[in-house]
């Protein structure tokens, strides 16, 4: 799954360069104190700790039934080494500017979507209780960046995060099929 995701970022930052603009305006920067507070903040968070190197705000965008779980063999995952392989996608010519929310969407039926699946799949790869994954969303950002250049660069992306308890947390890249009506 993290080479899936690992490879997901790393396309997301090629694919940057198709997308030069003029801008966009962005959010403010989210802080480890809100991080958890919404779906689009979580979802600006992750983005934001991986390209501006904050291991301490992406690791607040999991659970910690995902962060402590250990397994039979006595493993449990390297937080570490998964920011690593995220921030190792990333270019380092490119300065991160901030993002801005393009449009989110409820993961229900009325949407086209299977809740009760995700949560099962939220459940065993996050270690929680189904009843814990109380909702979803798949937030749609647009991520500014500055290149070498001094040109204004923008991409989007899809993430999809999900609410457990007052707390939001990140579950999975979206590719860019996953576009849908706002």
């Amino acid at each position: 799954m993290i080479k899936r995701i690992t490879a997901a970022v790393l396309t997301v930052a090629i694919s940057m360069l198709a997308f030069a603009g003029c801008g966009s305006k962005t959010d403010e920067f989210v802080t480890i104190d809100n991080v958890n507070q919404s779906s689009i903040n979580v979802a600006e968070g992750f983005f934001q700790s991986v390209f501006t190197g904050d291991e301490e705000m992406f690791c607040a965008c999991y659970p910690d039934s995902f962060k402590e779980f250990v397994n039979a063999d006595g493993e449990q995952v390297d937080m570490h080494q998964v920011f690593e392989q995220y921030t190792s996608t990333s270019m380092p010519d490119y300065t991160y500017l901030g993002a801005s929310v393009s449009a989110y969407n409820d993961y229900v039926e009325e949407n086209n979507y299977d809740f009760p699946s995700l949560q099962i799949d939220i459940s065993v790869i996050h270690h929680m209780e189904v009843e814990q994954i109380e909702a979803a969303q798949i937030v749609k950002l647009r991520l500014n960046f500055q290149n070498g250049e001094g040109e204004h660069v923008t991409t989007d992306v899809y993430i999809l995060v999900y609410k457990s308890g007052s707390a939001w947390y990140v579950f999975e890249l979206q590719n860019s099929d996953a576009e849908f009506a706002v």
